[in-house]
């Protein structure tokens, strides 16, 4: 079945499982729950997935996918570096405008196993350590060239993604304080692409 395209009662199913993954982690979430969530009774919901954890199992694979191989894309590629800093301000903040719950699931579950980071990314052919490892040489070459001041890359990077990922983990947080309805959070999220990018370049200028 994880390989299949999913039918429309599958796809219900599954969004329905990530409401509830997303509230209770993975630990907390029962079939149950999920049942009710999807409008569906317990016997449907076992038609199509026999546990929750093969069911958990689909869902952070595609939404480990969603939210980590284009960033892991822009490291491959032989970009320089002030352009990988634009994409992967430019691409993280799409994927969670169009996904808002995926940072917050993928997060509380790397943090329940740490290991799945690497686990996922070997199995989508990526390494995460040695893109980091990477990310980090290049980050010494470009302050040796004189082209940015002295900074630890896995500074720069974790900089980078939490400019990036907080205005979504706080959403509800962020709207309530500053009286935001959901267009406004929308049309801020896309104006902070440039002005995210301009404040780490800033930041980094030598």
């Amino acid at each position: 079945m994880q390989g299949a395209e999913p039918k429309p009662s599958e796809e219900l199913i599954l969004n329905a499982a990530v409401k509830v993954f997303t509230r209770k982690g993975y630990a907390g979430a029962r079939m149950e729950e999920i049942a009710k969530e999807a409008g569906i009774n317990r016997a449907l919901l076992h038609y199509y997935f026999r546990d929750k954890e093969t069911m958990f199992n689909i869902i952070f694979e595609t939404k480990f996918k969603e939210f980590f191989t284009g960033m892991f894309g822009v490291f491959q590629s032989n970009a320089s570096l002030t352009e990988k800093i634009r994409s992967i301000i430019d691409h993280e903040i799409t994927v969670l405008s169009k996904h808002p719950d995926l940072a917050r699931f993928v997060i509380m579950e790397i943090a329940q196993q740490p290991d799945r980071l690497i686990q996922f990314g070997q199995k989508l052919g990526f390494n995460p350590r040695m893109m980091l490892q990477n990310f980090q040489k290049e980050i010494q070459q470009n302050v040796q060239e004189g082209k940015i001041r002295p900074i630890d890359g896995r500074q720069l990077l974790m900089n980078i993604i939490s400019i990036c990922i907080y205005p979504f983990v706080a959403k509800s947080i962020i709207k309530t304080m500053m009286q935001m309805d959901e267009n406004t959070f929308s049309d801020l999220m896309e104006k902070r692409k440039k002005d995210a990018y301009e404040f780490i370049i800033n930041a980094i200028k030598p």
